[in-house]
């Protein structure tokens, strides 16, 4: 992030801070309920949003070497990402050639992509390189024979994959232009020096939209993570804007109070924050004192009230010794604690709501400005 926006940022936090009040946009926002409960407005969603822009998918951390490859589910299906062994990056649907089955599970590594069902067997660029008993398919064209490829691309340690094979190729500066000021943020971050540390997937009995929106307010702290977090962040303060599609929120630490005595030009917002970013449209990217988290976040097709969740741990070089990892435990541990069993139990609970009629409408007050920017951007995606 560029000094000045740091600077402007502190600025802000820290007035509304001494005047014990929140930022708040100029209205509050309504969001009908049935954007949460519809199969059909979620096949509309899926058709217009999830279907056709580029989603982070990976660091590149998480494909450390040529050889590496991982499955995520998308969309457009479940798509095989790899790196082949000049480094490249491929992103390819998972689905052999022969007879359907899934090429890849989970992640690994290895010079091909195998099918477990008759070994037909892909180099890592989608290209068939086995094919036993070939003499019993002399009308296939197995020298054209390939996995179908999904636009990607690989950039300041991020994989990008648009979920669509007839999409046009992903550029650097078309990518850069999209995220706008955020590519500043994201360049700032170091991003390609983090390494994997650990997953989790959430199976979760709501709307992807309210996964989303779990991380867009901190006016709940002080109530709902009182014993976890809430004594570590001010709670009902955030700066919250758009660039493009993409949201950008800011939640201080209470250390942030230190800032005002000091130099403006030794101000440093992520020591004193977390930083998260709605990477649009479904990709929640956490910037902590000293770690990254990813949040990969994908409906359940034709059900609205189920979603699945990935949580994925990036942590800066070093070495992984006894004391590290102990540190490393007990942060994943509080992420754990407050995110799973308290936001994601509570909005389990207001999907049930929802669904029962009892509301029309979610309201996103002034002081939940990030909510509203969000829920905006989706509309003029799915409009647009």
């Amino acid at each position: 992030m560029r000094a000045e926006t740091q600077v402007e940022i502190i600025r802000t936090l820290l007035r509304h801070l001494a005047d014990r009040r929140p930022v708040r946009a100029d209205a509050c926002a309504r969001v009908p309920a049935e954007r949460y409960t519809s199969s059909e407005h979620l096949a509309r969603e899926q058709a217009t949003i999830l279907s056709r822009w580029p989603q982070l998918v990976a660091l590149s951390g998480e494909l450390p070497e040529p050889g590496s490859f991982l499955v995520r589910d998308l969309a457009a299906g479940s798509v095989v990402v790899t790196r082949d062994a000049e480094g490249t990056v491929h992103a390819l649907a998972n689905v052999c050639r022969h007879r359907g089955a899934r090429v890849a599970e989970g992640e690994g590594s290895g010079r091909r992509l195998t099918c477990p069902y008759h070994a037909w067997s892909y180099h890592l660029d989608g290209t068939i390189a086995v094919v036993p008993d070939q003499e019993s398919f002399p009308d296939a064209d197995l020298a054209s024979c390939r996995l179908p490829r999904f636009p990607v691309l690989e950039w300041e340690g991020t994989i990008w994959v648009v979920p669509s094979t007839t999409a046009a190729p992903l550029e650097p500066a078309g990518l850069v232009a999209d995220l706008g000021h955020i590519a500043d943020d994201l360049v700032g971050y170091d991003i390609a020096s983090h390494r994997h540390w650990r997953r989790h997937r959430f199976e979760l009995a709501m709307n992807w939209k309210l996964v989303v929106d779990t991380f867009l307010e901190p006016y709940h702290f002080a109530a709902l993570h009182r014993a976890t977090v809430g004594p570590i962040f001010v709670s009902n303060l955030c700066t919250a804007e758009r660039s493009g599609l993409h949201v950008r929120e800011v939640l201080p630490r209470k250390s942030i109070a230190e800032l005002a005595e000091q130099p403006e030009s030794t101000w440093d917002l992520v020591t004193h924050s977390a930083l998260v970013y709605v990477l649009f449209p479904s990709t929640v990217l956490v910037v902590q004192i000293d770690h990254l988290e990813l949040w990969r976040i994908q409906p359940v097709t034709g059900d609205p009230g189920r979603s699945i969740v990935e949580l994925d741990f990036f942590i800066p070089p070093g070495e992984l010794d006894g004391s590290a990892e102990r540190h490393w435990l007990r942060n994943w541990e509080l992420t754990i604690n407050t995110v799973l069993h308290e936001d994601f139990r509570a909005m389990t609970g207001v999907q049930a709501n929802l669904a029962s009629g009892h509301l029309d409408a979610l309201t996103f007050g002034r002081n939940e400005p990030a909510l509203a920017l969000f829920h905006r951007a989706l509309e003029d995606a799915v409009a647009g």
